[in-house]
């Protein structure tokens, strides 16, 4: 199944609640939690955009860009609460095409 969005973040409630926005407005989003989860997800669907946090419960965000910029071009934007500038030099080094600081507005 193809997605608009895939959300990668590990803050359920803030994941969740950005999907079912985006999903109002007519932007058909997926949720993981996870590295691991967003590896099984595109194993069967795909994405046109993906929201990435950098702190993921099993992994890193950065390493995970790092892989799917291995295999595709999907645009991904980092979300993170992480804003020191050395943070937005690595996402934008490793393939991020933008950097949304937590807390965002919907």
């Amino acid at each position: 199944m193809n997605f608009d969005c895939l959300i990668i973040d590990d803050e359920k409630m803030l994941a969740d609640s950005t999907a079912e926005y985006f999903n109002l407005f007519g932007v058909k989003t997926a949720v993981v939690y996870s590295a691991s989860q967003c590896r099984e997800f595109f194993r069967e669907n795909g994405a046109g955009l993906l929201l990435l946090d950098i702190n993921l419960g099993d992994g890193s965000g950065f390493e995970l860009c790092r892989e799917l910029r291995e295999k595709t071009e999907i645009p991904i934007l980092f979300i993170s609460a992480r804003t020191s500038d050395d943070d937005k030099i690595i996402a934008f080094h490793i393939g991020g095409d933008d950097y949304v600081p937590k807390p965002y507005s919907l």
